[in-house]
């Protein structure tokens, strides 16, 4: 190939690249989206949920699925097809919708693995560019080639990172219900923080379209929000494990999307996170954290009892590994930090305070409830709505239901802080 092509091919590439990160989502949303913004209220937490997908989240995951699938698979093609892996059967209309989605160089790259002729390659090849799924599947079955390569590469193409918004509604539940069937399958730390992602936005995505109630789209736009969230992190994670692969231009195109006003508190926390788990992702608490000066103002916090402070910072710190590594709280070193501040007032993080998401047993705020009720002195239950977001809270008589909660989790507990938490069987 000569420079003038590879000049001209590289321009359609970054080309491509900036039309994902410009119309990063349908048109039809956009004009649905562009409209609420335009209303007088439009500075509520759904809008503003609904802007950073669209002006943050969308473009920058899926800046990073184009670089993966038009650059990254192509220069690991061989290594690709010269893995042992079984691959799985892909019809030729998965293929096509697949090839779809590629820039045309992408897709000429892709079809040259095929056993037929030059003439036959140009004539699929045509039929992507024309939208012609019928023409492309009848021309497969005519050369009676075995696609097996072809599926290879396909079946490592990453899906456009919001496939959930380019469904309808009423799908997105079956969507969600997948996802988090592939995602139990798998044993990377990112995947078991997405899977807690789908599995709490589940229930409020099944109640959306029978239940339209303020109170179940706060819910449902929570769910989403934080849905929303790690998927940023867990796209901003191989951004930065593969930083030193992408080239200069796509970095120039990518950074500006993690400086906007509505991403910087939230990609600064997903830094300091990534950044922790870099040097082992250890947490632990100064040894002088309960005789450190607690926060002046007691709104933003809860207050542990005397007798938790006098069992000292190791015991508190085992107790929030074991909340973290249960699931209860996202396990980093920055939730772990503020939820260790929202319940003692000691070492306030910097900057804004987030609502914690607490994932308790079947959607339900029980251990939580029993938290407040036994370590701290004031069963402050307003607070805890404050301070947390995910679970179905009561509508009252909260520390009444203290012993609802999981049954291995009150035992652990009282383990932990015995004489100060009680297991009642």
């Amino acid at each position: 190939m000569s420079c003038d092509d590879e000049i001209i091919k590289r321009k359609l590439y970054y080309d491509g690249l900036k039309q994902v990160i410009e119309h990063p989502i349908p048109k039809n949303y956009v004009k649905e989206i562009d409209d609420l913004l335009q209303e007088d209220d439009a500075d509520t937490e759904e809008t503003k949920t609904l802007r950073m997908w669209k002006e943050v989240v969308a473009p920058v995951c899926n800046a990073i699925v184009f670089v993966h699938n038009n650059r990254f698979l192509l220069d690991e093609k061989e290594t690709i097809l010269n893995e042992d892996a079984d691959t799985p059967f892909m019809s030729s209309d998965e293929i096509f919708k697949t090839l779809k989605t590629l820039l045309k160089a992408t897709v000429m790259e892709f079809l040259s693995v095929l056993q037929i002729s030059s003439g036959e390659k140009e004539e699929l090849l045509d039929k992507v560019e024309h939208d012609d799924k019928d023409g492309f599947r009848s021309l497969l079955e005519r050369s009676r080639c075995d696609t097996t390569a072809l599926a290879q590469l396909c079946t490592c193409c990453w899906d456009d990172s919001f496939t959930a918004e380019n469904i309808e509604d009423s799908d997105l539940s079956y969507l969600l219900d997948y996802m988090a069937s592939k995602l139990k399958n798998s044993g990377e730390a990112d995947d078991k923080t997405m899977l807690e992602a789908v599995e709490q936005w589940q229930p409020s995505s099944e109640l959306i379209d029978s239940d339209d109630s303020d109170e179940t789209l706060d819910q449902y736009m929570s769910d989403y929000r934080r849905f929303m969230e790690t998927e940023l992190g867990v796209t901003l994670h191989y951004y930065w494990d593969w930083y030193d692969d992408f080239l200069l231009k796509e970095r120039n195109l990518i950074e500006p999307l993690l400086d906007h006003p509505l991403a910087v508190d939230l990609v600064n926390r997903i830094w300091k996170d990534y950044e922790a788990n870099l040097l082992g992702g250890s947490f632990s608490l100064p040894d002088d954290f309960f005789h450190s000066k607690c926060a002046a103002d007691d709104t933003e916090h809860l207050h542990i009892k005397l007798s938790v402070e006098d069992k000292g910072t190791e015991l508190f710190t085992e107790f929030i590994n074991y909340v973290a590594e249960k699931g209860y709280i996202e396990d980093s070193p920055a939730v772990k930090n503020l939820f260790a501040y929202r319940l003692t007032g000691y070492y306030r993080p910097e900057g804004d305070l987030p609502p914690i998401v607490w994932n308790g047993r079947n959607g339900k705020s029980y251990e939580l409830i029993y938290l407040i009720r036994y370590l701290c002195d004031r069963g402050d239950y307003k607070k805890m709505r404050r301070f947390f977001e995910g679970p179905e809270w009561l509508k009252e008589k909260d520390s009444s239901y203290a012993h609802s909660a999981d049954t291995e989790f009150r035992r652990k507990m009282a383990e932990i802080y015995p004489g100060i938490c009680e297991f009642k069987k």
